[in-house]
């Protein structure tokens, strides 16, 4: 029966214990929490469960229409001659901007003094932009890139990697290569970077060197060489092609094709073009040359080999 008894007065003495501790960390809590409003100015007396449920329900209320308005406004702007990135570029910016107005209509139907919201924002922004410079870096080289544009979506550009771009975003630029690869590259490197935008004008020159036996009349090479050209549909007619000498090498003359082809034909023309010179080569009897080693033998031992 003494055992049984302290026992019970073990029990009840850890439960005392336990009650104490979790009233001391509630009772901290509390504290902590009050002391946190206290110093940016909530007054929590003044707030009531009714008051809470109103100020979620604006913030709602605003969220839902700051997306809606900002759908109008892209709509409006895609029936504007704006460009598309330039276009996706404001909608997230308005966006931005109306989040944040929620935010703060909802901080101050809360009680909370809106100064001490910006002095909080202004003092995490400081310590956020030392932490995170390369971030901040892309996405103003993505304004920069939205705002001067080098580039649009749908243009073939060449940076370190060549590719359709598919979306210009804050912090990257997504593209697709040839061989449908989707590559995605920091905003600040496309910036720093040599670019190269091959879709920005209608029509682009196709530069091609082809040769010739030494043995074949410069005339007759040309012509054959104009009349590849002309048979290629791809090739425009204006600007007027240029064909002529280029190089006098060791073991071939070497002719430059100058011709022009519309910006989206650029690789078929090409390739046309490349497939056509033999045919006519052939036609005119013109040979081809390639790298050869000719080796004469003079004097006595070569007579004797050469017999």
């Amino acid at each position: 029966m003494e055992t049984g008894q302290t026992i019970e007065e073990i029990g009840g003495s850890i439960s005392e214990t336990v009650s104490e501790t979790v009233s001391e960390v509630s009772s901290s809590g509390s504290n902590l929490f009050n002391s946190i409003a206290s110093a940016i100015g909530i007054d929590l007396s003044a707030l009531s469960l009714t008051k809470v449920i109103v100020s979620v329900a604006m913030l709602v209320m605003f969220i839902v229409l700051a997306k809606v308005l900002s759908a109008i406004i892209g709509k409006a702007l895609k029936k504007s001659r704006m460009a598309v990135s330039m276009q996706k570029f404001v909608t997230r910016i308005i966006r931005f901007v109306m989040y944040f107005m929620a935010l703060m209509i909802f901080a101050d139907s809360i009680g909370i003094p809106i100064t001490s919201i910006v002095a909080v924002f202004g003092l995490f922004g400081l310590a956020i932009s030392l932490s995170i410079q390369n971030l901040l870096g892309n996405i103003m080289s993505g304004v920069s890139l939205v705002m001067l544009r080098p580039f649009e979506v749908g243009d073939y550009i060449e940076t370190d990697i060549p590719g359709t771009v598919k979306s210009i975003g804050l912090f990257y630029t997504e593209i697709t290569t040839i061989d449908n690869k989707r590559v995605f590259i920091p905003n600040e490197k496309i910036v720093e970077s040599r670019l190269t935008n091959y879709t920005s004008e209608t029509r682009r020159r196709i530069d091609v060197r082809l040769n010739a036996a030494y043995g074949c009349d410069v005339k007759t090479v040309k012509r054959a060489l104009a009349e590849a050209v002309e048979s290629v549909p791809e090739l425009l007619k204006e600007p007027e092609p240029i064909i002529g000498v280029a190089e006098y090498g060791e073991s071939a003359i070497y002719y430059d094709v100058l011709v022009w082809a519309s910006t989206e034909n650029f690789i078929k023309a090409k390739y046309a073009l490349l497939e056509a010179v033999p045919e006519f080569y052939k036609k005119y009897g013109i040979e081809m040359a390639y790298n050869r080693l000719e080796v004469e033998l003079i004097g006595e031992k070569s007579a004797q080999l050469r017999q």
